[in-house]
């Protein structure tokens, strides 16, 4: 008898390899959870009772204001549980995160800060101490004395393997077909503290994110589409449902276009996540304090508006500037919108959330600032401890009375928004799109291209949009660490404008 050509052989397949082959490499927050990296140890000290960490707060901001003329105290105490399920098996990581970050400014106007993970009543008179706090205090008032937030239900592990199953689950009819599935429940819960004298506040954020990974072979090459949703709440809030899960499988499963997309200038439709990847690069690179330092953007801002927080200058000359974007634009940073994943009571400096209008109707009207940089505005440090940077809460584009499908004409539907680069001062952009359907007539063709990327001058694509839809969706980008994120989100429905589309040249 012939040997078979075929023999069996024994192969060991880490889970790093599946999602390496399969494409989901970027899917840091799932690898971490499924125990692909080291273990993470969660110290074991019972957590922090909101009377005393405000009395710590209280002493050591009494003690320092006899020193310095302007004193702030931020504390936080933040747990977070992420749990993941694969084909493979599950896995549960944690983190614990408590400390202090004491601010004073000298008579002189210059700053001080001291931070300490060590949020005790040592450990914040230490960091009193280190700010050469005196032993004498001063005598303060500091308001009423904030409500203690309400505790949040206790997570059951059987319920969270529930829902981890229910986010892997795919109709029967797509099931077979589906070579790769994840899912994974993120629960970010912090509770934050903010003492200076005449001010007392306590606030509990409970963010929550929910991922569901599809993947199917596409002719020699594997597909993969996610689904997510996050919002601050709890976890019955905002659910991805079964409709949800459905829809990515049968993303991952669209036979795309054989070859690219010839380079070309072309109408677009960018669809609620590939906008909120423009507005989230668009103010990053144009509207935050750090962005103001660097001359091209200041002299934009020079050119369009007065001073922060005054009328447009374009609205008081005879022979006012254009716009910068289209006057259908109006962007809105609203960190009091309900159930928003980067919404807050208060920021990190202390400051009461309250909207900031970036763009009012195509015009530029103010930037994202902190106390550090002349004014306080948007004052966030990442993980609550981090350095004070100026940076957006919850992206708000008000939208249109229009409905999505009025925005199809003749040209592309991109979908899936990866990510973007952007050149200093916010010139050009890039943004890369898992896909772009073509549209006849307003009807899609059935062409359906994978990877492509839109190029453009910023100032061009914001100012080439002539239509917003009604209907707006959020979501909450990835930051870029994920022991110490900056929580933002963004709520934005599909807009029409014009761009160069291409296929991708590598990932942003």
């Amino acid at each position: 008898m012939r040997p078979s050509p075929w023999h069996a052989r024994t192969v060991t397949v880490h889970r790093r390899d599946v999602l390496g082959l399969l494409g989901v490499g970027a899917a840091h927050t799932a690898l971490w959870a499924l125990g692909c990296g080291a273990p993470t140890a969660v110290p074991r000290r019972p957590p922090q009772v909101s009377g005393e960490v405000r009395t710590w707060l209280h002493d050591a901001v009494s003690r320092l204001a006899s020193r310095y003329p302007f004193v702030h105290a931020l504390a936080v105490s933040r747990r977070r549980l992420t749990a993941a399920r694969d084909v493979i098996g599950a896995g549960i990581a944690r983190l614990r995160s408590d400390g202090v970050v004491l601010t004073v400014r000298d008579h002189d106007g210059s700053w001080r800060e001291y931070a300490s993970s060590e949020l005790t009543r040592d450990g914040v008179a230490a960091a009193a101490h280190a700010l050469d706090a005196p032993r004498q205090t001063r005598d303060l008032d500091f308001g009423r004395p904030p409500a203690t937030p309400d505790e949040p239900p206790r997570i059951d592990h059987g319920d969270l393997q529930d829902r981890l199953d229910q986010l892997l689950r795919t109709s029967p009819a797509l099931a077979p077909r589906i070579v790769y599935a994840a899912a994974v429940i993120d629960v970010d819960d912090a509770i934050t503290w903010s003492v200076t004298p005449g001010r007392d506040l306590e606030q509990r954020m409970v963010r929550i994110r929910n991922t569901a990974i599809r993947a199917a072979w596409s002719d020699t090459r594997p597909a993969v589409r996610h689904a997510e949703r996050a919002w601050s709440g709890w976890l019955d809030d905002q659910p991805l449902t079964p409709d949800d899960l459905d829809a990515v499988s049968e993303a991952a499963l669209e036979v795309t276009t054989p070859g690219g997309l010839a380079d070309d200038e072309r109408t677009v439709v960018l669809d609620p996540s590939v906008a909120a990847v423009v507005l989230d690069a668009a103010v990053r690179g144009l509207f935050t304090a750090t962005a103001a330092r660097r001359p091209e953007v200041a002299r934009r801002f020079a050119s369009s508006t007065g001073a922060p927080g005054t009328a447009p200058a374009n609205a008081r000359t005879a022979n006012p500037e254009p716009p910068f974007a289209s006057p259908l634009l109006t962007l809105i940073d609203d960190p009091t919108a309900a159930n928003a994943y980067g919404g807050f009571t208060f920021d990190d400096e202390g400051e009461l959330a309250s909207p900031v209008t970036l763009i009012e109707t195509g015009r530029l009207v103010d930037r994202l600032t902190d106390r550090a940089a002349g004014r306080p505005g948007r004052g966030r440090r990442p993980g609550h401890l981090g350095s004070l940077v100026a940076a957006p809460s919850h992206l708000r584009l008000v939208p249109s009375t229009t409905p999505a499908r009025l925005l199809y004409s003749d040209g592309f539907l991109l979908e899936g928004g990866l990510g973007a680069s952007a050149s200093p001062g916010g010139d050009r952009i890039r943004v890369l799109c898992a896909r772009a359907r073509e549209l006849k007539s307003g009807k899609p063709t059935g062409r359906i291209y994978a990877d492509v990327e839109i190029v453009a001058a910023l100032p061009a694509l914001l100012a080439a949009i002539d239509a917003i839809a009604d209907t707006p969706i959020s979501f909450a980008p990835q930051s870029s660490s994920t022991h110490d994120p900056l929580w933002t989100s963004i709520s934005t429905p599909a807009l029409r404008t014009r761009a160069l589309l291409r296929t991708a040249r590598s990932r942003p």
